[in-house]
């Protein structure tokens, strides 16, 4: 008899969605054309790039190249290690976004050949931030040869192009601005999205004074609370489906990970959108309100949590925000399956901080919805 009850609240919540043809298609529609101009037009400015460093070498002379490469500010010295492949593992798990290999004859080859290489592996999940960083590198190691003529060349008259940097570009080859944007958008679309439909037909009640009826149904509050959140969910689930469909064919984004996990992960951050809606809905007396409330919470989290502008620049109390901002961690995931092809063992700690988001989320709307309702 539940079951049949429930069955039946679903159809009803479920045509109720789909007669609403103004939330389908801003649900539908909207974000397809918002996702497709955003991927072309963003764009940002990022500094403070995070400089893991390998010097072999270990003199005077490295630590002086080193110096050169973080006295602008738009490198600093992060990490330092003694072997590559951790300072690749830095780069895989996004711990730094560049990083710089002294080689041990570093020093020797300079000074007795006059020319010596270094190598700089760039993180180019960003195109922008890595385009900078190249452009930088080129100007550090131009102004470093020159130091090096002036101070060496009585010693030396070898030294006409000391330094010859190779530079590569990891998970990015081509250094496409969308490869980085568009999963943001992806982000911002479901946030916005889901707390502003979940939140407007949850009110739906309230504004059409409808509510008494919805009390007097013989079915429990949870049944009440799961026909709501089910059809916007899966209507949601189609829109994320159609999001990426225009990553892949339009902007060519790769999947380089778990397509599984990849829905999994996205699901969970649509019930975590949902939640906030339906929470944001019991605060809320009229669709105007809820729309207010709504617009005013979602600009923090998308811009607070990574969609268009890098985490590592904003100052430093915003970047501690952002740690409790459930998009953040959504789009770490998902640039980690989209662009580099990771797995839970390097951002597992993002996935329980979602998961934990989700029941909490959950449960403050469920207990909310359910006081309302009483």
């Amino acid at each position: 008899m539940l079951n049949s009850r429930l069955l039946a609240l679903l159809i009803k919540e479920t045509t109720e969605l789909l007669r609403n043809r103004q939330l389908v298609i801003f649900l539908t529609i909207a974000p397809i054309v918002s996702m497709v101009i955003f991927g072309y037009v963003l764009n940002s400015n990022v500094t403070h790039l995070r400089l893991g460093i390998l010097d072999q070498n270990q003199v005077a002379l490295s630590r002086q190249l080193v110096d050169a490469f973080t006295a602008n500010q738009v490198f600093v010295a992060s990490r330092y290690t003694n072997d590559q492949q951790d300072l690749t593992r830095q780069i895989e798990r996004g711990q730094v976004d560049a990083g710089l290999i002294i080689p041990s004859t570093f020093s020797r080859d300079l000074l007795q050949t006059g020319k010596s290489e270094v190598a700089v592996i760039i993180d180019g999940i960003n195109a922008y931030s890595s385009g900078i960083a190249k452009g930088y590198i080129a100007q550090i190691t131009t102004q470093f040869n020159l130091n090096l003529v002036e101070q060496y060349q009585p010693l030396s008259t070898g030294l006409k192009i000391p330094i010859q940097s190779e530079i590569t570009f990891r998970y990015n080859p081509g250094t496409l601005d969308s490869w980085f944007f568009v999963p943001g958008v992806i982000g911002a679309i479901v946030t916005l999205s889901a707390i502003l439909a979940a939140a407007v037909e949850a009110v739906r009640e309230k504004d059409q004074g409808t509510l008494e009826q919805l009390l007097m149904t013989p079915v429990a509050s949870t049944a009440i609370l799961i026909s709501k959140i089910v059809p916007i969910s899966g209507l949601l689930t189609g829109t994320l489906l159609m999001c990426f469909a225009v990553a892949f064919l339009v902007f060519q984004l790769p999947l380089r990970g778990n397509l599984f996990l990849l829905l999994i992960f996205s699901i969970l951050y649509i019930q975590i959108g949902v939640a906030i809606g339906l929470a944001i809905s019991t605060f809320s007396e009229n669709k105007l309100q809820t729309i207010l409330i709504g617009i005013f919470l979602n600009i923090p989290i998308i811009l607070l949590g990574g969609a268009v502008t890098a985490v590592n620049s904003m100052p430093l109390l915003f970047r501690w925000i952002a740690q409790i901002n459930p998009l953040y961690h959504y789009l770490v995931i998902l640039r980690g399956i989209l662009l580099k092809g990771t797995g839970l063992e390097v951002w597992w700690l993002h996935a329980i901080a979602m998961i934990l988001f989700a029941i909490a989320t959950l449960l403050v709307s469920a207990n909310r919805y359910r006081r309302q309702l009483s």
